[in-house]
């Protein structure tokens, strides 16, 4: 579990740590303790592992371990010229950053494949996008809301600290590709005008899915 998720899902030059949440031995500074202090021991946990993973991500770049701290909204406050993204679910934590010279942001997130019940579905996606999926092929119809789920997942941590702006999920349209995604947004939000285009990968493996989006700089 792990590297099928997320080797080659990010470009050459990003630095990407994951490990098993089981696996994964939790230290954290006392500023990052202060932060999950009142938070029970499954989401202290969870917040561990991502931050471990940051870490380990970081050191591939060059950085001394340090703190990582959250803002207002509960993103990851990196150091200066970093970007990057961390995410888990309650079987595995994914860490991705790079050098805010070439990357403008990161998003990754990871979630159980398991199936969405038709009301949640309905709220994930529209129907065409539903539409769209079954006729591309590229995964089972069972898999297919959770996935676009945990790409609209990534897509909002990739632009949040660019526009600090909330969007729903009806915000972006997603079109599958195999091992690929391309998405439009259907509102303009920041920067960002209506109908710009993104796109990113994701894995399906392990019982997990994984998407990742960036944006480069320039």
């Amino acid at each position: 579990m792990g590297a099928a998720l997320v080797d080659g899902v990010f470009p050459a030059g990003v630095a990407v740590a994951w490990s098993r949440m089981a696996d994964e031995e939790v230290e954290l500074y006392p500023e990052e303790r202060a932060l999950v202090a009142k938070a029970v021991k499954k989401r202290q946990r969870e917040f561990g592992v991502g931050r471990a993973c940051a870490r380990r991500a970081l050191a591939e770049l060059g950085l001394a371990p340090q703190a990582i701290l959250s803002g207002e909204s509960r993103e990851p406050l990196w150091p200066a010229g970093i970007v990057g993204s961390i995410s888990h679910d309650r079987a595995l934590g994914v860490a991705v950053v790079g050098r805010a010279e070439r990357f403008l942001g990161f998003g990754v997130d990871v979630e159980p494949d398991e199936p969405l019940t038709s009301e949640v579905a309905a709220r994930i996606w529209t129907p065409e996008e539903a539409t769209a999926a079954a006729a591309s092929g590229v995964i089972p119809p069972g898999s297919a809301a959770k996935l676009v789920f945990a790409i609209k997942e990534a897509f909002y941590k990739c632009q949040f600290p660019l526009t600090q702006s909330y969007l729903g999920f009806h915000a972006l349209r997603v079109t599958l590709g195999r091992e690929t995604f391309d998405a439009e947004l259907v509102t303009s939000v920041g920067a960002f005008a209506r109908g710009r285009r993104f796109s990113g990968q994701w894995r399906r493996a392990d019982g997990e899915l994984l998407a990742g989006v960036w944006l480069e700089a320039g």
